[in-house]
């Protein structure tokens, strides 16, 4: 067993506040979820205090590049603690993000907790103890979730060691009624098991790796209110939980004007308004006569909430103006927004500056239904997207049918000569996973040796690119035809029939098999928003020569900015990709 010392011995502290959640979108193309506001007050704040308050001296918080620094964290005003940040160049997931840290947590255990985690109330003092009594070289924070359909849990033994995480989609069942927490204690020797070079995450790949090696990873059961924001319906799931249970702690500097209702400084409310809580005002706020708010309500500071408006269960950010006889209900209205008279909105999300493409990032099983693009009050999800879908898919039609018709002499040509050069079938059909997790059979032309999938365990080790999925450029399983046709990309023409059965798009993410995503949930959950794809950015950007984070990065960036003439361009670029024979083995 581990001897370390009684008094709090663990000082530094990783935020992981990179990467995506695009179960949060499209609020998170506008603000990362670290700076969600959560009763007015960014979440990051109240992790930074919690750290502070639980005697840690350092913390490292871990971004994006492009993530702008908030003034009160980047001029270190935060008494008793030293913040220092790292900016990922690109995606490395979240254990090659503490692989960039090493100078830094190199002799002591570290804690971690991912920048979506509401920790406040989080028992650290067991959590610890826990680490060291299982002499563990990670312990996982996991908390027991019974009575809905959960995407991502653990299986821990009876010894308390973690057997394994599952990583699945909503259209897998689940294995388990544990979940992670997104906090996690570390001794610093993981850090070897971790590539600088390539991605890397914490559940799906690390714990994985030190397992093999015969390492210890425990799991301990969290005790103390906290939240991931996982989902939109999270999000509004702790709002509630704070009002209705456990916030009364965060409202010090708040009045309780009447009972359940608390208000900030400067708040002005017509004694003709009508305000039923759990209510959350923050300073600066007007609410004129006739006004109606239900709670549990949040609204955010210098909020202008005009005659006869009505909200009901709803989530305002800052610097909101409502006009007369507006009504909002189970909605989330984003910072600056004007809405204008008699609006009405149920169970949506309004921001300004949407566009088209953020429609699809809505997961379809959350409380929030669609959202409305405030810059010209239209909702986006029952006009544009909708004609660029349609679109689209006839576009798949006649090009689909049309290559098939003058392609089918030399698809007839190709099974002759497949048939000859090797045994086995013509086709080699995978089932793979489409839109929203569906699985449907994927057709190529049969370019390896009958038994290749057998044959796969033994190359495993001499594979040729990172992440998980499996290329090798001179492939002893591929057959002398299979050469030629994957050299030629000519082995996905029978594709063209998926594509006709409305099964997978001319231009979209490449359909995957479920276990080749599990390393990155928020990519794999990103690119099943829409149809998988023959070709697609990363077809045009290299193929198989370009690394597994770029693969992400363009499969993301697909997804969130996808248009008709995103396709034809894509497609053009795909001929010339082909004729060069970029990447292709």
């Amino acid at each position: 067993m581990k001897v370390l010392p009684t008094e709090q011995w663990v000082k530094k502290a990783v935020i992981l506040a990179g990467g995506q959640n695009t179960h949060l979108a499209p609020l998170t193309n506008y603000c990362p979820t670290w700076m969600f506001p959560v009763l007015n007050k960014p979440l990051i704040e109240y992790t930074v205090d919690f750290l502070r308050k639980n005697g840690f001296e350092e913390i490292i918080i871990s971004l994006p590049e492009e993530a702008k620094i908030p003034d009160y964290l980047k001029q270190n005003k935060v008494p008793g603690i030293n913040i220092k940040f790292h900016k990922e160049d690109r995606p490395r997931g979240t254990a090659g993000a503490l692989k960039d840290l090493e100078n830094i947590l190199d002799k002591e255990p570290f804690l971690v907790i991912e920048g979506n985690l509401f920790s406040e109330s989080i028992n650290l003092n067991k959590f610890i103890e826990f680490y060291k009594e299982t002499d563990s070289i990670a312990t996982v924070g996991v908390y027991r979730e019974n009575g809905r359909k959960i995407e991502e849990n653990v299986t821990i033994n009876n010894d308390s060691m973690i057997n394994s995480f599952h990583i699945i989609h909503s259209s897998v069942d689940r294995r388990s009624p544990w979940r992670p927490s997104g906090i996690y204690l570390f001794d610093p020797i993981i850090l070897r098991f971790i590539d600088r070079k390539n991605y890397k995450d914490i559940k799906e790949q690390l714990i994985p790796a030190l397992q093999r090696e015969g390492l210890n990873v425990s799991a301990c059961e969290i005790e103390g209110f906290h939240s991931l924001l996982r989902n939109m319906n999270d999000y509004i799931n702790i709002h509630r939980d704070l009002l209705l249970k456990n916030g009364h702690k965060y409202f010090d500097d708040k009045e309780e004007i009447t009972k359940g209702v608390w208000v900030g400084k400067n708040v002005k409310i017509s004694p003709k308004a009508y305000l039923l809580g759990p209510i959350f005002i923050g300073d600066g706020c007007e609410i004129k006569d006739w006004a109606q708010i239900i709670g549990p309500t949040v609204i955010g500071k210098k909020c202008l909430i005009s005659e006869e408006v009505v909200i009901r269960e709803s989530i305002l950010w800052g610097g909101i103006s409502l006009s007369k006889k507006s009504r909002i209900e189970y909605s989330i209205i984003g910072e600056r927004a004007d809405i204008p008279d008699n609006f009405y909105s149920n169970n949506m999300i309004l921001l300004n500056g949407l566009s088209i493409r953020d429609v699809s990032l809505i997961p379809s099983d959350q409380s929030i239904k669609g959202i409305i693009n405030l810059s010209d009050v239209v909702s986006t999800i029952g006009s544009r997207q909708k004609i660029y879908e349609i679109s689209k898919r006839i576009m798949d039609i006649i090009l689909s049918a049309t290559g098939i018709i003058l392609l089918f002499p030399l698809l007839l040509l190709f099974a002759i000569v497949i048939k000859i050069d090797s045994p086995g079938s013509v086709f080699y059909i995978q089932k793979r996973c489409g839109r929203e997790g569906k699985l449907f059979g994927m057709i190529k032309f049969r370019t390896m040796v009958a038994n290749a999938e057998k044959l796969q365990k033994e190359l495993i080790a001499i594979k040729e690119i990172d992440g998980p999925m499996f290329k090798i450029s001179n492939d002893p399983r591929i057959t002398r035809v299979g050469r030629i046709l994957r050299n030629t990309s000519l082995d996905e023409i029978p594709q063209l029939f998926n594509v006709l059965k409305g099964e997978m798009s001319l231009v979209g993410p490449r359909p995957l098999i479920m276990d080749e995503m599990q390393f990155s949930p928020s990519w794999r959950d990103t690119r099943l928003k829409v149809k998988p794809g023959i070709t697609g950015l990363w077809q045009i950007q290299g193929r198989s020569e370009a690394p597994f984070h770029d693969w992400i990065r363009y499969d993301a960036g697909y997804v969130k900015n996808q248009s008709l003439w995103m396709d034809i361009k894509i497609l053009l670029k795909t001929i010339k990709v082909v004729l060069k024979k970029s990447g292709a083995y």
